[in-house]
């Protein structure tokens, strides 16, 4: 029977992966174990996919582009269900602990945004590596931005391996790294509260920083440090940061990188 044709350059944002070491060197990263609750994104044409069932997880599969169906549908594995949507919406849908995926690129930073404050033990993905070098960039370099703070107040990042470009088809234009992304925890927090903080202003990115800095102060003494605070002695030491009207009165998304520095410059926290 003749194989069906993609035309991948029409594909949506896909560079499917068709080195098999590589495959396999991801889902070794990701250190899946029976009962895990995996979660692909951009499944293409399954290469990935084959090699996550193997372990013995439940797999969600997700994939957009309909005309890959063909190749998909002949993965008759007990333990992997096929989902054809938007995985921006679709992960509100559904409880995994683990992501592995080769993602397509333009959704990295919305795919982190949805990730942040929620509940995984680990996210294995293949990312362009000019933006991982933005994400895990440190303050004063040229790539720091808001996008790095936000990165860093929910994460832990670690580099893998940098993946050829001759590892994909079609060719991307860009370099490739394969990145390890893990939820700060309790204990992260406890060393820098600061992110803490800042964590909860992002979660919280319809109000403005005045609330925002209220509620972030209460949560912090009351879930990470086990303290009573209330919001008279939180305005009291916001009161004392002494940020200025205008500052408090902004949302997360109008806030720059000096207005988050600033923020952190200002707190004085104590466990």
């Amino acid at each position: 029977m003749k194989r069906e044709t993609i035309d991948l350059k029409t594909s949506k944002d896909q560079h499917l992966m068709t080195n098999q070491e590589t495959i396999e060197k991801i889902v070794d990263a990701a250190s899946i174990k029976r009962g895990d609750k995996v979660v692909e994104i951009g499944a293409g044409e399954g290469a990935l996919t084959k090699k996550l069932v193997m372990k013995g997880a439940r797999i969600i599969a997700i994939e957009m582009d309909e005309r890959f169906k063909g190749p998909l549908g002949k993965l008759n594995y007990g333990n992997v269900e096929i989902i054809y949507g938007n995985a921006l919406d679709i992960l509100d849908k559904i409880e995994f602990n683990k992501i592995v995926s080769n993602i397509p690129y333009s959704i990295c930073e919305p795919l982190l945004g949805k990730l942040g404050g929620r509940n995984f033990d680990l996210a294995v993905i293949s990312i362009p590596e000019n933006f991982y070098k933005t994400i895990s960039s440190k303050s004063g370099e040229k790539n720091y931005s808001v996008l790095t703070i936000r990165t860093e107040s929910f994460f832990r990042l670690e580099c893998k391996f940098k993946i050829p470009k001759g590892d994909f088809n079609p060719v991307p234009k860009t370099e490739s790294v394969v990145v390890v992304i893990k939820p700060l925890s309790k204990a992260d927090y406890e060393k820098d509260p600061r992110k803490f903080i800042l964590r909860e202003i992002f979660l919280q990115k319809k109000k403005k920083l005045g609330n925002s800095l209220m509620e972030a102060l209460i949560n912090l003494n009351k879930n990470i440090f086990g303290k009573n605070f209330t919001k008279k002695m939180a305005r009291k030491a916001i009161k004392k940061m002494k940020l200025g009207a205008h500052l408090l009165g902004k949302r997360p998304a109008q806030m720059s990188k000096e207005d988050f520095g600033k923020i952190k410059a200002k707190l004085l926290i104590s466990p």
